[in-house]
């Protein structure tokens, strides 16, 4: 039991590592330096609501069935993947 939350601390550690320095990188890359610090404190606060929610709702289907908990999250992040496909920005070629 000991080695499973061990484990289960170090991938979500990097898989949150991983996550907050794309992000704050993606935004250091698409907002102009004079507007940096208000988008981060932007973004730091859909971040907070958006995993008080996450929270919330976890929680609650915990309490009625697991199997559910699993099927909504599964489907939820499909849908987020599934969306990012239509609104990420087309990339630019970049010659020398």
């Amino acid at each position: 039991m000991w080695a499973q939350r061990c484990t289960g601390s170090l991938l979500w550690g990097a898989a949150l590592g991983i996550q907050e320095s794309t992000l704050r990188a993606t935004v250091a890359d698409l907002v102009p330096p004079d507007r940096r610090g208000t988008t981060y404190g932007i973004y730091a606060a859909i971040v907070g609501v958006a995993t008080a929610v996450g929270g919330i709702m976890a929680g609650a289907l915990y309490g009625v069935s697991i199997p559910a908990l699993i099927i909504v999250t599964f489907v939820i992040q499909a849908a987020t993947m599934f969306a990012l496909l239509f609104v990420r920005p087309k990339r630019r070629k970049v010659g020398l």
